[in-house]
């Protein structure tokens, strides 16, 4: 599969600040900052996000407050920081949203979208356990637990992607 860049949009390392040349790094021509011996690749950003259910077997999903998609529904989750794991990542981003506190995870799937501000990885974890109670925060206008049939409009295609993963597979077990 051949993968076509877009034009690199910096032109100054973010490191030292000198001036960005374009040099070989063994595959092709890519910004590379001589100083700092570094080359500049234009990567999708990694997320992660969690599939929790209630007792009743309903869905946790968390209404943004904020762009993009204000107003519509997603998966509690965000971008994983430096430091953290992806799945510390996840957990992180379920507290934060939705005051639940979450342990024991396992690797539900990976969508990954590409858009003309660059892309994005999104791995989905299921979370085993939780407690807490349930309570919007940060970047969450409201939280809530839904039945597959009463889902709202989910407002990323990411995790979209990733909830028809979670349905298959909750077929599989039934």
């Amino acid at each position: 599969m051949s993968v076509k860049y877009g034009r690199f949009e910096w032109n100054h390392c973010p490191i030292c600040g000198d001036v960005l040349i374009s040099a070989d790094d063994g595959q092709s021509m890519r910004p590379h900052c001589p100083p700092c011996e570094r080359f500049y690749y234009s990567n999708p950003a990694p997320a992660a996000c969690c599939f929790l259910t209630n007792d009743a077997g309903e869905l946790l999903l968390v209404q943004r407050s904020i762009e993009p998609r204000k107003g519509l529904w997603t998966l509690p989750g965000g971008f994983v920081e430096m430091g953290e794991t992806t799945d510390q990542a996840a957990l992180r981003e379920l507290e934060e949203e939705t005051a639940l506190r979450g342990e024991g995870t396992s690797l539900l799937g990976v969508s990954t979208i590409s858009s003309k501000h660059g892309g994005v990885i999104v791995i989905g974890y299921k979370v085993e356990r939780w407690e807490g109670e349930l309570d919007a925060k940060t970047d969450a206008m409201d939280a809530a637990f839904f039945s597959f049939e009463n889902r709202p409009e989910i407002a990323f295609e990411v995790h979209q992607n990733l909830l028809r993963i979670y349905d298959t597979s909750a077929r599989g077990r039934a």
